[in-house]
């Protein structure tokens, strides 16, 4: 029996038998990445003193593979991701990885972890790959380092919102990032600012939080780990502009899909939070872990905003467009799918 067979209840975690996954990792020492390799799964060896547990100079990716309905092993933009992830690197003064090599790279882990790609339950399970950059060179001085390490790991997956169909968000005072800062970059860096508010968010009954800007504290930038969207009562689909924040290719591909296929008018442009609150009929969230999530509910100022007006539609419209593209189920029109492994 394929080990896939035997994957229940997936949460969005890692997957308690991670060793019996394979990983791939690569590195790069005096100026050049080398061949890399395909190993078992294991854990890494650091330097007290290596630059990522000092300097916090690391990136990495959320990537996903599916079981098509045609039985193919798909992927959704990938390429997108390598070149997001070589992005991220220069921001963050790290040798970029090679798209091609990303992308041999994450094919090679995709085949390997096979048996353990789930049956896609109408999209919301996948086998989720992290890749990973990290400075590994032992240093003391604040500076760019010489050596690094790219890795892939992979695990199977569930609901990002442990399952929810819907989600209530609280505006939160913490900033998660600066204008002109590493906002834009999937660095590691950004993502430890945004844990204590989500606890305290939980502990208080809500699925998570909603950052302002950090200029002006007014202006809507994401959602935790994922892109927002409003569709406003004149059926405009406004999200906020980049910048910032992440550039998501959930994000732009329901950008596409709202104006070429729907014939929308889609703005991308600041989005005060009053105007969320009070001039829109529907809310939701994106991303590779939350695809599309509806908010049912905003919490800012004392005062929950019941931002539901249109039981959620528009929301499943365009998952059902999306997931259909990612699973073969519809035509792809925008040649984003990547067939990894064909039957």
């Amino acid at each position: 029996m394929a080990v896939s067979a035997k994957l229940e209840n997936l949460r969005f975690t890692l997957y308690a038998h991670a060793d019996q996954t394979m990983m791939y990792e690569s590195y790069y020492r005096n100026g050049a990445w080398d061949a890399g390799k395909i190993t078992p799964f294991h854990n890494i060896e650091l330097s007290p003193a290596a630059s990522i547990l000092n300097y916090g100079q690391g990136i990495f990716e959320g990537m996903k593979a599916y079981r098509s309905e045609t039985g193919n092993i798909v992927m959704f933009r990938p390429r997108d991701n390598a070149k997001r992830f070589a992005n991220s690197g220069r921001i963050m003064a790290m040798p970029p990885t090679p798209p091609e090599k990303f992308m041999q790279a994450v094919r090679d882990v995709v085949i390997k972890n096979e048996a353990f790609i789930p049956e896609s339950n109408n999209g919301s399970h996948s086998l989720y790959l992290r890749p990973v950059c990290i400075a590994t060179e032992p240093q003391l001085g604040v500076k760019a380092a010489n050596e690094y390490l790219f890795y892939i790991y992979v695990s199977p997956v569930g609901p990002y919102y442990d399952g929810v169909g819907v989600i209530d968000l609280l505006v939160t005072d913490v900033h998660r990032a600066a204008p002109h800062g590493t906002g834009h970059a999937k660095a590691v860096c950004n993502y430890p600012v945004s844990m204590r508010p989500r606890e305290e968010a939980v502990t208080k009954g809500y699925n998570g939080v909603l950052f302002l800007d950090a200029r002006h504290d007014r202006f809507v930038e994401e959602a935790g780990a994922a892109n927002f969207f409003a569709l406003m009562n004149d059926d405009t689909l406004v999200t906020p502009e980049l910048g910032s924040i992440l550039p998501g290719i959930t994000r732009d591909s329901i950008i596409r899909i709202a104006r070429e296929r729907y014939g929308m008018t889609v703005e991308e442009r600041h989005l005060p939070i009053e105007e969320v609150c009070q001039k829109t009929k529907e809310c939701f969230v994106c991303g590779t872990g939350a695809i599309i999530t509806s908010v049912r509910s905003i919490h800012w100022k004392e005062t929950t905003y019941d931002i539901n007006k249109n039981d959620f539609q528009f929301a499943h419209k365009i998952y059902d467009e999306l997931i259909g593209i990612q699973l073969q189920r519809k035509k792809d029109p925008f040649d984003w799918v990547e067939i990894i492994r064909a039957t």
